[in-house]
């Protein structure tokens, strides 16, 4: 059986937005290999409300003080920030 590997990724919420998720920021574990767009779903399935409140396209974010890609793959110690 192979070995899975994971990174922790911090993610800074702005004001609005920890609103929703009651916290300024948090660490998370998440599987290695792991792409923007994926976490992008693991966040907002754990937040639902955050889809509720932002439309689509209106949400910004930031991977390590850049705009991410859609083939950006999140590594250990990665910072996203969520601007909404």
């Amino acid at each position: 059986m192979e070995n899975l590997k994971s990174v922790k990724v911090k993610i800074i919420y702005s004001e609005n937005l920890k609103k929703i998720t009651g916290k300024d920021f948090e660490e998370v574990v998440v599987s290695e290999n792991l792409s923007f767009p994926m976490f992008l779903n693991f966040i907002f399935s754990s937040y639902p409300d955050i889809t509720k409140e932002f439309a689509p396209g209106v949400l910004g974010f930031l991977l390590n003080g850049k705009r991410p890609s859609e083939f950006d793959i999140l590594k250990n110690g990665d910072e996203l920030n969520l601007i909404g």
